[in-house]
C-alpha cells in the first residue's frame, strides 16, 4: 500500500512539474502568475517564458504592466501569422503570440509588450492604436539591444 502511495505521489508530483514547466510563468516575488495555453503549433513555450524573463530584466516597468494587464498568453498562429501577436477585444486580458520566428527572444517580447499595449487601451477604453503600441515595442528592441 505504501508503496502504491510513492508511486502515485511520484507520479502527481512529475505531471505537476510538467503543468507548471510548460504552462505557467509565475514570479511570486513580483506577484505576476501567467498562463500559458498549450499550442499544437509552437513547439514550446519556453521561449515566451524566457522574453518574459528577458523583459522583467531589462525593463522593470513595461514587465510590471504585462504583470498587471495580461493573465493569459496563447502562443497558437493567430492573425498575426508566423512571428506576429493579436489581441482580440472579446479576450480582455489574453494576449496571442505567435513564436514561430524561433529563437528571437528579443522580438518575442516586443510582440508580447506591443499586444499588452492593445489590452491596457482596451481595459482603459480607449481605441486600439497601433501607433501607440509600436512605438511601445520599438523602446523595448532598443532597450534589450542596450542591455
Amino acid at each position: 500500500m505504501l508503496k502504491k502511495i510513492v508511486k502515485i505521489s511520484i507520479l502527481i508530483l512529475i505531471i505537476g512539474f510538467f503543468i507548471y514547466r510548460y504552462f505557467f510563468y509565475i514570479d511570486f516575488s513580483n506577484s505576476c502568475y501567467i498562463k500559458i495555453k498549450p499550442s499544437f503549433t509552437e513547439l514550446s513555450n519556453s521561449n515566451i517564458k524566457e522574453a518574459i524573463k528577458i523583459l522583467k530584466l531589462t525593463s522593470p516597468d513595461e514587465y510590471d504592466k504585462l504583470c498587471s494587464n495580461v493573465k493569459i498568453i496563447n502562443p497558437n498562429l493567430s492573425c498575426g501569422g508566423f512571428g506576429g501577436g493579436c489581441f482580440y477585444k472579446s479576450s480582455g486580458r489574453e494576449i496571442d503570440i505567435s513564436t514561430a520566428h524561433s529563437g528571437f527572444l528579443a522580438q518575442t517580447a516586443a510582440i508580447i509588450i506591443h499586444e499588452t499595449c492593445h489590452a491596457i487601451q482596451y481595459q482603459e477604453g480607449r481605441n486600439l492604436s497601433e501607433q501607440e503600441c509600436y512605438e511601445a515595442d520599438d523602446v523595448i528592441l532598443k532597450r534589450i539591444v542596450e542591455y
